[in-house]
């Protein structure tokens, strides 16, 4: 059986997400992080850790873009099977994905890999047409989306990457997927309107969302190497919780403009870090006043912005439900294929 590290250095490995790619172990931290491999052989396992036993951190394995299999990352390290019996003579693509977003009440939290033990050996992986990086809450979080209809648990087991639209659109298209995320965080401020708590303060750095000393030793401070990944498309789907935000304080006419302002300069940072990027503001529901975000991208393209563009999602209903009032696996598979077809045509 042979064994290898898990390092960057490894071109027969491919790392998507943001991470600190000059340390080892490698850390995933946010959502939909990923180790991808090009096997040929039987029986491929990872070597993970989880620093701490709460929250549990989970992970599923793609065999060819087809989920196979998904489990928790228990404390300490050891070995766990990725694909297991495989017929020895044939090659596929293995990825093993962050399912579980960034927690920042534990910074601790995260999902280690430290080296890969296989029947078999790495060949060279095929190349994706694109490169997509996906922004927002916790629809793009995949929160809930594996529970059952009504219920009501803010627990790890109902996150997915895998089950979200994100992950649907990039299979579709064959595209490696970057996911920068975070539950009731929003550009201005979160749903409870505490301006602490969002993607625009952090989006330049490497995982910054999380922070203190375990955060720091991962390198999760750092500025993000944006010349390491440029992607082709950005998709920004934010301002829900801004306002719920405001609905909490009764301020939306009072902080209307503010939102709008804010979601235009965020813009701007994303722009000046990614110059060649097509980006789309997915809008939030009909009900969640999705005219903010148009604003937001013409006062933009006002200022001097091109290949700016937005794109609706067709509400979703109690039928759509999983946990705590958040579309599920299904609604995000359909939603997924419908931003597929639009990001083809822009």
């Amino acid at each position: 059986m042979n064994a290898i590290p898990v390092s960057s250095d490894n071109p027969k490995l491919r790392i998507l997400g943001r991470l600190d790619r000059s340390r080892t172990p490698l850390a995933l931290d946010w959502t939909g992080s990923s180790i991808e491999v090009q096997f040929r052989g039987s029986d491929l396992w990872a070597e993970l850790e989880a620093p701490v036993m709460s929250p549990v951190m989970w992970v599923a394995v793609l065999a060819d873009g087809c989920p196979v299999a998904r489990f928790p990352v228990e404390p300490g390290i050891r070995f766990y099977p990725l694909v297991l019996g495989m017929e020895p003579a044939n090659s596929r693509t293995v990825t093993l994905v962050k399912e579980t977003q960034c927690m920042p009440d534990n910074p601790a939290a995260t999902v280690l890999v430290h080296s890969l033990r296989m029947n078999g050996s790495l060949e060279e992986l095929p190349a994706r047409n694109l490169k997509i990086e996906f922004i927002g809450d916790s629809l793009t979080s995949g929160e809930g989306a594996l529970a059952p209809n009504g219920n009501d648990e803010w627990i790890p087991l109902w996150f997915t990457a895998c089950g979200n639209y994100s992950f649907i659109a990039c299979r579709a298209l064959n595209a490696e997927r970057s996911v920068l995320s975070q539950s009731g965080w929003g550009v201005c401020w979160d749903w409870e309107h505490n301006p602490a708590h969002t993607m625009t303060e952090f989006y330049e750095q490497t995982a910054g969302v999380l922070q203190g000393p375990e955060a720091e030793a991962r390198g999760c401070g750092k500025p993000w190497d944006f010349a390491s990944w440029q992607p082709d498309i950005i998709c920004i789907r934010l301002l829900t919780n801004d306002c719920g935000g405001m609905n909490q304080k009764n301020s939306f006419e009072q902080d209307r403009d503010t939102v709008v302002r804010g979601a235009a300069d965020f813009l701007k940072i994303v722009r000046r870090n990614n110059p060649a990027a097509k980006i789309v503001w997915i809008l939030p529901g009909t009900d969640v006043h999705p005219e903010l975000a148009e604003e937001a991208v013409a006062l933009a393209r006002r200022e001097g912005l091109e290949n700016l563009f937005t794109f609706a999602l067709p509400d979703y209903g109690p039928e759509d439900m999983g946990a705590r009032f958040h579309p599920n696996a299904e609604y995000n598979r359909k939603v997924g294929l419908l931003l597929a077809e639009f990001l083809k045509e822009i």
